[in-house]
């Protein structure tokens, strides 16, 4: 072998017509190894592009860009080498070649058989150097590899043309009319939670847990309270326009304006004032809703698309070891680094920070400011009609209950993409936990928009529905976490549906079987709107049909159950949850240790190791995020039953503030638990892990050092 490469880089200087065919041969590969996973993705997935508002030509220019500028880049360096040395282009032509195609053979070998990401990428590093050495050395190679120059047209054709990002590209022209008739002056105000199910209000008790969630409890008071709500889908971009249509089309109906014109907004938007946030989906037409991200700038738009598709990229090409490190990109549209640092490395604990943190301005630097101003901003008028989507409790977790943004961990993504735990129950109770604090920020939120109402005097005389896309099971044992499942339908095909009718003023409770197509129909009927389109609902103030529930994946598969199945697994769910009972950060295992006076760790004691070491020691909250997300490792070993597993306090600064059991997860054993921000002051703090034995804590380590 190294004769031969001796030989080849002997070679006399390359014409130009073998410069073109070497770059091409870059170009197919880069094309192989990089740009196909990412358009067939994206090709997949064009909600990604609706929720972002990315116009036409940012997608052209993503996929075209994408494709051919980093292999013209390369020809031109190419070139600039070849006019210096030939020997130094051979050489370096050699390395694009086995550099390129590792990244290649990377997602083959990872497929292939699972083993650390050092061993696959020395593994796939040898494959690159055999194929750029087999292009060299063999003419059947180089001519296979001349055949797949034509590999970035085909791939670029198939995305724009066929995929089914080709009716984003291509769209209708869009035939939006508004209705003559939007009805009666009552003030509407829907309000769509993410990724929220009915059971994760509630307690065993049938009731909403009020001293979780005291604004939903409150809502549920003076409402009309239906618990039997289903949704249509287990995905947000077709679940919540059945909610803003009434109409359950099929999986591959794209959420906007052109393909789903007829929506509350072509009914109810004549005469009346619209305030909307629409986060995810497009269904109400720039002429009624101007798109913000729109309004951006198109220079805005792709330097936000291209830092997220840099960790969409990563978790596509890199070994699975070193994609879980980065970001999680299962959980939301946009923003997958925020809380990390641009350009380094992430240190967890350290704030995002943006040009003129510290400066007021209007526009919102967070989803928590983009919330609270927007409830401030509801139009005070009897012909005001809101809609407000928000991406809460959904995933990432990252929120305490007043909307602040907590430290990040390994322990962030406990799932596979929305598919299976990865870890037992546990585990799960960690991320359950995460989830009802951040729950109790929307809780906040829902209290805010009560008495912006209530202010305004709008209260009484308006229509109030509050709702979610769909739930989130925490069922564990081979039940995914969102994914099409019967097993799921009690937590996930179960978002609640409040709403609270005009001049209502007293609570009760429906059994009737609701859905979300029903929301549009019983709007129209509380405003007495008269020949309204035809929907898939019906208004729930009179009777409602016998119907199954049908939920539908992004593929158009249909799962069905009915509502005894689907009250049974939600009945199991709370009964499972209630297992942790009590108020926010005092939801571990034992929960009568919380405020327990502790001796500090030993110097020294390293059983028990922090993710981070650091968090907290100099706490300054203007910079960083609240180190609230306690999490470490632990070098004991655990039984498989969970609940045999030992239990651990967590401490900061001398008292008990949380609890865990420790889980199995990725090759190693973790422990984690949030505890209440109140307890960390600015400056240096103290973190100790102690393990539970009776009556003792016996230490294990912290940060104390």
């Amino acid at each position: 072998m190294k004769k031969s490469l001796a030989a080849v880089f002997g070679r006399p200087e390359p014409t130009r017509g073998q410069l073109l065919i070497g770059g091409g041969h870059l170009a197919a590969l880069w094309t192989l190894a990089f740009v196909q996973p990412l358009l067939d993705l994206l090709g997949k997935n064009p909600d990604f592009f609706v929720a972002r508002g990315n116009s036409t030509s940012d997608i052209l220019i993503l996929a075209i860009g994408f494709t051919l500028v980093p292999p013209l880049v390369l020809l031109a360096i190419e070139w600039v080498v070849s006019e210096v040395s030939a020997k130094a282009y051979y050489g370096l032509h050699f390395l694009l070649l086995a550099g390129i195609s590792t990244f290649f053979f990377i997602q083959v070998v990872s497929d292939v058989f699972s083993a650390r990401s050092a061993l696959i990428l020395l593994v796939s590093l040898g494959l690159g150097a055999l194929l750029a050495w087999m292009v060299f050395r063999f003419v059947f190679v180089k001519n296979l590899m001349d055949i797949l120059i034509i590999a970035p047209v085909v791939v670029l054709a198939l995305f724009i043309f066929n995929s089914k990002t080709t009716d984003l590209i291509f769209p209708k022209e869009g035939d939006f009319e508004v209705a003559a008739n939007s009805g009666n002056d009552t003030p509407v105000v829907l309000m769509i939670f993410d990724e929220l199910g009915t059971s994760n209000l509630m307690t065993n008790d049938g009731k909403v847990a009020a001293n979780r969630f005291p604004n939903f409890a409150r809502l549920a008071a003076s409402s009309t309270w239906y618990k039997n709500e289903t949704t249509t889908a287990f995905f947000t971009s077709h679940a919540v326009p059945g909610i803003l249509t009434g109409i359950n089309q099929t999986a591959d109906t794209l959420p906007t304006w052109q393909e789903q014109p007829l929506s509350l907004f072509s009914q109810f938007s004549k005469g009346r004032k619209l305030h909307v946030l629409e986060p995810v989906t497009a269904i109400c037409p720039e002429e009624l809703c101007p798109d913000q991200e729109a309004d951006a700038g198109q220079l805005t738009r792709l330097k936000a698309l291209y830092q997220d598709l840099k960790i969409v990229e990563g978790k596509l090409v890199l070994p699975p070891g070193l994609a879980r490190k980065l970001p999680d990109v299962s959980s939301n549209f946009e923003g997958f680094g925020e809380g990390s640092q641009e350009e380094d490395p992430v240190k967890l604990g350290k704030r995002k920070k943006k040009r003129g943190d510290l400066a007021v301005k209007a526009e919102p630097k967070s989803d928590p400011e983009l919330y609270e101003q927007f409830i401030q901003q509801v139009p005070d008028s009897d012909r005001g009609f809101t809609v407000m989507h928000m991406h809460l409790p959904h995933q990432v977790w990252k929120y305490d209950l007043q909307g602040n943004q907590y430290n990040d961990s390994p322990l962030e993504q406990l799932s596979r993409s929305l598919g299976n735990w990865m870890v037992n129950s546990n585990g799960i109770a960690v991320s359950q936990d995460r989830m009802y604090v951040q729950t109790g920020f929307a809780d906040k939120l829902l209290g805010q928009m009560r008495r912006k109402l209530e202010s305004m005097g709008l209260w009484d005389k308006a229509l109030v529905i509050v709702t979610a896309d769909h739930g989130i099971s925490f069922e564990g044992n081979g039940v995914p976490q969102r994914q099409a499942d019967k097993r799921a339908m009690g937590e996930v095909a179960n978002p609640p549906l409040f709403i609270k009718y005009p001049g209502q003023k007293q609570g009760k409770v429906s059994p009737k079987h609701s859905m979300t197509l029903d929301i549009v129909p019983t709007i129209g009927k509380t405003l007495g709107v008269a020949g309204m389109y035809k929907t898939d609902g019906v208004p729930l103030q009179g009777p409602v049909p016998n119907r199954p529930i049908t939920i539908t994946d992004p593929k158009g598969n249909l799962y069905e159950s009915n509502v005894p199945t689907m009250v049974r697994q939600r009945d199991k769910a709370i009964s499972r949850a209630d297992q942790r009972p009590g108020p926010f950060y005092t939801l571990g295992p034992a929960p009568q240790l919380i405020g327990r006076a502790v001796k500090p760790v030993p110097p020294g004691t390293t059983d028990a190791l922090l993710d981070e070491p650091d968090l907290a020691k100099a706490y300054d909250p203007g910079e960083d995020l609240v180190p609230m997300f306690i999490t470490g490792t632990w070098n004991g070993t655990i039984p498989k039953a969970p609940k045999k597993a030992p239990l651990f306090a967590i401490a900061m600064n001398g008292k008990v503030e949380g609890t865990a059991r420790p889980f199995n997860f990725d090759g190693q054993v973790h422990w984690g638990a949030l505890i209440n921000p109140a307890s960390v002051h600015p400056g240096k703090n103290t973190i100790g892990v102690y393990r539970v034995n009776g009556k003792k804590l016996v230490p294990l380590g912290g940060n104390q050092g």
